[in-house]
């Protein structure tokens, strides 16, 4: 009986070792067949839509370079980290399908950090369907205008740091901290158009341009993206395709000629060593005799790359959307008032004027209440801002009051601005007041959701400041 019980634990043992070891082998193979499958796709960083004079849809993809600076494994750190291909069609997911037959593979969507929207598109009707509809798009990821297209922002080369998508959305979370751009996530913008009836805020992101380019460059460059002719644009398409393909073939030569190279290289390491030798005589004599200009030559050749390559974006301003169409532009200071009024700013910094100067405050929200009551007929909205002011140099105590003044003066008119601009002239509900009404009075609510912009022109927004230093 005992020995019956020891067979029957061994075998039990053994039992639940093969089953481990089958469980292991299934694992590894499960992750070698998914990362296979991820090398068979191109990932994407960005997507640019802008629209043809004919009504068609351009689809820029933008991706990391295989042989620039930022991708795991860098050939020439000098060359730019990102590319890019387009391709022209009548829906997007047709022009992205002929994006992926160029580049030879599929396009992967789940790492795409942002949708740039170019200033010829007057429709975002498809792009919502596309984006909601697409598999692998996040509803966190960013959605945007520009002020020119879309691919030429995507297409603008960036040799150091990460790649432009990823700039691009760390400027959009810093200007929401500051105020000057509104929260533009998928899920926002879906948001705001189902509670809101229709209407949503985009951020435009603008380019510095580089000022060192010649006229006939600009001349040049400017007819090259002279958006809309199909011939130019197909040209276009054709070149910057053809770029990528080149650009993945040299990848595949490169790696043939190093393994044949790998052989020369080990024989000639034993010379290259007796060469070091030489090399650290000639390097210390060289910092005796002052030998600094080759490495002035090397710093100016990556400086004048660098500088001809690299252009810094911005966000200035934004586009009230409508019935998902926009409707008109917003200035940065009525983001910024309106971002006061709705979600608060970390820190802004204002300029007030102290006689015949300039004196900078920051500003940052600490709380906000807001009561509804309906007088009348008409809808009052009181919101009452407390926000802290900080200096950047010690003033007296009187100039602190006139310097506090000031600034409040400026958010004063700021704020005014942005209700006048939304609710007089636009009809826009950009304040959450449906949001208010719902909570304060839901029959007023009821006749909202069936006539808002009748209601809209009943609501008065009164601003109280009150100024922490």
């Amino acid at each position: 009986m005992k020995q019956n019980r020891i067979i029957l634990k061994r075998f039990s043992i053994i039992t639940i070792c093969v089953l481990f070891i089958f469980s292991l082998c299934s694992c590894n193979s499960t992750g070698r067949y998914a990362k296979r499958d991820i090398d068979e796709k191109i990932i994407v960083h960005a997507l640019g839509i802008d629209m043809t004079k004919d009504g068609k849809f351009e689809v820029t993809l933008q991706m990391l370079a295989q042989q620039g600076s930022g991708s795991n494994t860098p050939i020439d750190p000098s060359k730019p980290n990102s590319a890019s291909v387009s391709q022209i069609a009548d829906t997007i997911p047709a022009a992205i399908e002929r994006c992926e037959t160029d580049l030879g593979k599929k396009a992967f969507l789940g790492h795409s950090e942002l949708i740039l929207l170019g200033k010829n598109v007057e429709d975002l009707n498809p792009i919502f369907d596309f984006a909601l509809n697409a598999e692998g798009i996040s509803l966190g990821i960013f959605m945007a205008y520009t002020d020119v297209t879309a691919k030429e922002i995507l297409n603008i080369k960036i040799t150091s740091g990460t790649y432009s998508a990823e700039v691009l959305k760390e400027i959009f979370e810093e200007s929401v901290k500051n105020g000057t751009s509104t929260e533009c996530e998928l899920i926002r913008h879906i948001d705001n158009i189902e509670n809101t009836n229709g209407v949503t805020v985009m951020p435009i992101i603008k380019k510095i341009k580089d000022d060192k380019k010649s006229s006939d460059e600009k001349e040049n460059s400017s007819s090259e993206e002279n958006f809309g002719e199909s011939k130019s644009d197909d040209s276009n398409v054709k070149s910057e395709n053809e770029k990528v393909k080149s650009e993945s073939s040299e990848d595949s030569q490169s790696e043939s000629s190093s393994k044949s190279e790998e052989s020369s290289s080990k024989s000639e390491e034993s010379s290259s060593k007796s060469e070091e030798s030489s090399s650290k005589s000639e390097e210390s004599s060289s910092k005796s005799e002052g030998g600094s200009g080759g490495g002035e030559e090397s710093g100016s050749g990556g400086g004048s790359s660098e500088e001809a390559e690299v252009t810094a974006f911005y966000i200035d301003g934004a586009v009230i959307i409508k019935n998902k169409k926009p409707q008109s532009v917003m200035t940065r200071d009525e983001i910024i008032g309106l971002s006061f009024l709705n979600n608060g700013i970390a820190e802004q910094e204002i300029d007030a004027k102290l006689g015949d100067t300039f004196k900078p405050v920051n500003v940052g929200s600490v709380k906000k209440d807001t009561k509804v009551s309906i007088k009348n007929n008409r809808v009052a909205v009181d919101i009452n801002l407390t926000l802290s002011y900080e200096f950047y140099k010690s003033y007296s105590e009187k100039e602190k009051k006139i310097i506090t003044a000031k600034a409040t003066e400026h958010i004063y008119s700021i704020c005014n601005k942005t209700i006048t601009k939304a609710l007089k002239e636009e009809k826009a509900d950009i304040f959450e007041i449906h949001s208010l009404l719902n909570h304060n009075d839901y029959t007023l609510y009821e006749e909202y959701k069936k006539n808002p912009d009748a209601i809209l022109e009943r609501v008065d927004i009164n601003i109280k400041i009150d100024p922490q230093n």
